[in-house]
């Protein structure tokens, strides 16, 4: 006696008909989230190249300073450098007393200028 593992085929269709029902709802589901991404993207930009920089001279420049005093600045740490994902450039981050760590990203000219900028303002031993 032969039997079939195969389903009937209403089964089968109704399997189809499914699947396809489902693609519409896939393909609205990746472009929400191609979506949030270019959003998270567009902000993170934002933050990088015009709110970060804003934020922290507008902060600057409100603090209270006597005539003749230099210009306030951030206390950090310590330095450390590294290879940037982005060609051509070079990553510091700079890191404060409270933990924080701040990334800044410059180009490699940029780093050799501030390299031989520092060697000049160092004391020498």
């Amino acid at each position: 006696m032969a039997t079939s593992s195969r389903a009937p085929a209403s089964s089968k269709s109704k399997k189809a008909k499914t699947a396809a029902a489902d693609r519409p709802a896939a393909a609205a589901r990746n472009q929400t989230a191609r979506a949030a991404k270019a959003a998270r993207d567009a902000t993170n930009l934002a933050i990088a190249t015009e709110l970060a920089p804003a934020v922290a001279l507008a902060l600057l420049d409100k603090t209270e300073q006597a005539p003749g005093d230099p210009p306030p600045a951030l206390d950090v740490l310590a330095v450390g450098a590294m290879h940037s994902e982005i060609k051509g450039n070079v990553r510091m981050q700079l890191v404060f007393d409270n933990g924080a760590v701040l990334p800044v990203e410059m180009s490699a000219e940029a780093g050799a200028a501030l390299s031989k900028g520092l060697l000049q303002e160092l004391p020498k031993k």
